[in-house]
């Protein structure tokens, strides 16, 4: 376990540059908008209009309201977070054997599986640890414009923020177990060359059930259902936001109830968890048993 632990430090050090690039990028974000609205202070163009108060007054209530934005702004960081996931998720295993350094990692007294674990766990995790710091700094923004307006809900805000960040969460786990896996595979560019192939197959079979009539598993449609996450993409705008009726009730916590079993407590949940795991132990079985030059 001490020897786990100190590969995990060593790799988040080494990876520590790409951890603050989403600081960067998100405090560069905020000082864009500052600016504008400084420049537009300063010509005279920066002019608030209360007109929206009206709209909150007779849209939904405060707490859905409150539950959708937050869950909303954790959009762009979710987004910026997969993508970095990517990036390290695909150099995990083949870093080494780019830079001629396998062969002496490999000659130290430490397991494969351990070594494996450590990179996989840094580049997934750690990205969660961001995304979370991330999230807490956006929350407290946006809800002090919301309070200002006297519209905030505390646990209906906490409760969406939490939904979209386990949801980024879940989401990362799966797009970076394939990328991870890709790493075992190609030696550079690994995650696009793995949906490259995923992509042939899957045309090849789309065309083979186009003219033998078969049935074969489309690869793309099995991920896209994988990866696709009702928690967060079920609801209906329509119905939120235009068609509620004032005399009518609406429980919130029942809303938020049925979407955290929908995001953890499911049987497809359950079956992310064993895919992502899956590709793990395949991925250190192959870095394993390549050989090395």
């Amino acid at each position: 376990m001490s020897k786990l632990k100190t590969l995990i430090i060593k790799d988040w050090r080494i990876n520590k540059k790409t951890f603050l690039l989403p600081f960067w990028i998100t405090a560069g974000f905020y000082a864009l908008i500052l600016l504008s609205v400084l420049v537009a202070y300063f010509k005279g163009d920066f002019q608030i209009s209360y007109d929206f108060l009206q709209d909150i007054e007779t849209g939904p209530p405060v707490p859905i309201l409150n539950f959708v934005i937050n869950m909303a702004v954790m959009g762009l960081p979710g987004l910026m977070i997969v993508i970095f996931t990517i990036m390290l998720t695909q150099s995990a295993l083949n870093e080494d054997l780019r830079r001629n350094f396998e062969l002496f990692h490999r000659s130290q007294p430490v397991s494969i599986w351990e070594r494996s674990f450590s990179k996989y766990i840094t580049g997934i995790a750690g990205f969660w640890i961001v995304l979370f710091l991330i999230g807490i700094f956006n929350f407290i923004v946006v809800n002090s414009f919301v309070a200002i307006v006297g519209q905030f809900h505390f646990k209906s805000a906490v409760s969406g923020m939490f939904l979209a960040l386990f949801s980024y969460m879940k989401f990362t786990l799966i797009i970076g177990s394939l990328a991870f896996f890709c790493s075992a595979i190609f030696k550079d560019k690994a995650f696009f060359k793995g949906l490259s192939v995923l992509l042939a197959i899957h045309v090849l079979f789309l065309i083979v059930n186009v003219w033998f009539g078969w049935k074969l598993p489309m690869p793309f449609t099995y991920l896209i259902d994988l990866l696709k996450d009702n928690s967060v993409t079920s609801f209906d705008g329509n119905d939120f936001f235009f068609g509620m009726d004032s005399s009518q009730q609406f429980e919130i916590s029942e809303l938020i109830k049925e979407k955290w079993s929908s995001l953890i407590f499911s049987w497809k949940s359950l079956l992310q968890i064993l895919v992502s795991g899956s590709l793990f132990a395949i991925s250190t079985f192959i870095y394993k048993n390549k050989e090395v030059k």
